[in-house]
């Protein structure tokens, strides 16, 4: 069980200028008192080659750490445009929030980053040399990527479990979520598929059931011209006795 549970995230400029600072707002709860402090981290991701590219643009060690909810504004600047490649600047990267303990990390909240210019004839053609005060990054907060990792809180040196979902497949747009989606979908399609199968098997049924009853209704004839035959036969053979019967009385 995670003694530290992140409860939310705010971030507090979702939308700014792409050289403008990171500013999130950060809510945890602690349920047991830490031996040590919290570290949070802020990283630019802007190429899913190799994480020795990534930018650590900030971190913050938090602590002592009371138990109960605890909660802190965590700023950091702007990457350092001289480390990336130009034609790396625009389009979409990810900003990456880590939470460790003791130098293990149990939480990395993922977020999709969208820079571009804001300016109509800028995005038609964009400059050779981007002109990174007219370009407006976008944070997509509504669709984090949390993953979760288990660790020893008592002996944080023992190895984590594996992550869900690894940084590359978020920059190659393999998230989570887009697989549920798909997923959401094939379900929609075998409902579909089971839908029209049932529809298809209560037309089966219904004429199966009309074939059945028109047979029914045949044998139920026969039979009922079987039993006025009978009937017929008896009340000829039966008729002179059954008239000796009723005449009795009256002898």
């Amino acid at each position: 069980m995670s003694l530290v549970k992140i409860l939310n995230v705010n971030i507090l400029n979702p939308t700014a200028n792409f050289l403008a600072p990171y500013k999130f707002e950060i809510t945890f709860e602690c349920i047991e008192q830490l031996k040590d402090d919290l570290e949070f981290k802020l990283i630019y991701v802007w190429s899913a080659k190799s994480s020795t590219l990534d930018q650590e643009l900030d971190s913050l060690l938090v602590g002592p750490v009371p138990m109960g909810i605890n909660k802190f504004v965590f700023e950091a600047d702007a990457p350092d445009v001289s480390k990336i490649p130009k034609e790396d600047l625009l389009d979409v990267s990810v900003i990456l929030l880590t939470c460790s303990y003791m130098e293990k990390m149990f939480t990395r909240i993922g977020y999709y980053v969208n820079n571009a210019y804001t300016d109509g004839e800028m995005q038609a053609a964009p400059p050779a040399t981007p002109q990174l005060d007219k370009v407006q990054r976008s944070i997509l907060a509504d669709k984090p990527r949390v993953t979760q990792f288990a660790i020893n809180w008592d002996d944080p040196t023992q190895e984590e479990q594996p992550p869900v979902e690894s940084v590359e497949a978020m920059m190659a747009g393999e998230s989570d979520g887009e697989l549920d989606n798909d997923d959401e979908d094939d379900e929609l399609d075998e409902d579909e598929e089971l839908e029209e199968d049932d529809v298809d098997g209560d037309e089966d049924l219904d004429e199966t059931e009309a074939q059945d009853e028109a047979e029914l209704d045949d044998e139920d004839l026969e039979e009922a011209d079987q039993m006025q035959d009978d009937d017929d036969e008896m009340a000829v053979e039966d008729g002179p006795t059954s008239m000796t019967h009723s005449a009795m009385p009256h002898a």
